[in-house]
């Protein structure tokens, strides 16, 4: 939706770049070694599971939570959902550790070109090179442990796409998704086929609404406004806002903009001012097949790669023999005791929720 690119929000640096299902987040926490580690203070570490005949260790698992947590803003810290967490995170330690083990013996491997680009991706998402190297430095993450980390990614990646087959849809399978999907996917909300222009300061969003508003074209005021303007929508490849947001979404203060004009300079937040011009207004509707059929056939590709892609991942999970070694850390612990029933004991050493704090989720 074009309001995500509206909306300006520094996003934290996707180390994962390709995600497919569960692929591994934290492929690098699987331990091969020996004896308990200390891993906060006067805490014993302990192993809670046995992946491929490599041990798992309590720590790493919570790591891989507080991970998740961070990436995501999950909000549920519920015991519950820690435990749910836990175990999504094991699997995840198993496939990517899988997935590792068939790139080395399966020769396959990015290029370095795959790797810089993926780079070139994420640094990207953020406003300008210097925000992303300050990130980088803020964030004590070396390029070189990033540059590993992707080529890493990649390669799960690669892995997948060379064992699951490619997915063949007839006609058939394209009119009949249609006709289940087509008030979901392929109603076409009213509207406005909209140019618009992002700064980061007002005053330079007011000069270029001045020079549009003073008959300069589009294109000749963005590139005038190079090095002030954020990001843009070229002339003759107009982007589709929603009625609703000018009615009730962020962009309600510029509703009444007659179509052809340049709107008011508005400000969406800190360091995000909008210029916008509706160039047609256009109604709601239902995609015909006609239009839709091209879509519609990707999408029953993509929904029958998925599945090739599981019951991969679900075979690679079998030969994991995944063991578990301590059930009681990957479930929610009973509730406790009231009144005379006794108050419950914790043996010495490492607890039944590692013996480590989960995330806060701040």
């Amino acid at each position: 939706m074009i309001m995500q690119a509206l909306r300006t929000k520094t996003r934290v640096i996707m180390l994962v770049v390709v995600v497919v299902f569960v692929v591994s987040l934290f492929a690098m926490y699987i331990t091969r070694g020996g004896g308990p580690s200390r891993h906060t203070e006067g805490e014993r570490d302990f192993a809670v599971a046995v992946v491929d005949g490599e041990r798992v260790m309590a720590s790493q698992v919570v790591a891989g939570v507080r991970d998740y947590v961070q990436q995501t803003g999950q909000s549920d810290l519920s015991p519950e959902s820690i435990a749910l967490m836990r175990n999504q995170v094991l699997q995840n330690i198993a496939l990517g550790h899988m997935l590792e083990k068939e790139a080395a013996r399966q020769k396959i491997e990015p290029s370095r070109e795959d790797i810089d680009a993926a780079v070139k991706r994420i640094e990207k998402q953020f406003p300008t090179k210097e925000a992303f190297q300050q990130y980088m430095d803020s964030s004590g993450i070396k390029m070189k442990a990033l540059q590993e980390r992707i080529a890493a990614q990649l390669s799960q990646q690669m892995v997948l796409e060379a064992n699951t087959p490619q997915a063949e849809v007839t006609d058939e399978e394209a009119r009949a998704f249609y006709d289940q999907a087509k008030e979901v996917y392929f109603r076409h909300p009213a509207g406005y086929n909209v140019l618009y222009a992002r700064f980061g300061e007002a005053d330079k969003a007011e000069e270029a609404r001045k020079a549009l508003a003073g008959g300069g074209k589009w294109d000749d005021v963005m590139k005038g406004s190079e090095g002030a303007v954020q990001d843009f929508t070229p002339a003759g490849e107009p982007a589709f806002v929603a009625e609703r947001e000018f009615t009730e979404g962020d962009l309600k203060g510029i509703a009444d903009t007659p179509l052809g004009k340049v709107s008011k300079a508005l400000t969406l937040g800190e360091g995000n001012v909008v210029i916008v011009v509706k160039e047609k207004k256009l109604e709601e509707k239902i995609v015909p097949f006609e239009e839709a059929s091209a879509d519609a056939r990707e999408m029953v590709a993509y929904q029958k790669k998925r599945a090739g892609q599981g019951e991969y991942l679900q075979g690679l999970l079998t030969e994991a023999g995944i063991q578990v070694l301590a059930p009681e850390f990957f479930e929610a612990p009973a509730p406790a005791p009231t009144g005379d029933e006794g108050e419950g004991t914790t043996e010495e050493g490492a607890s039944p929720e590692g013996g480590e704090e989960e995330p806060s989720g701040e």
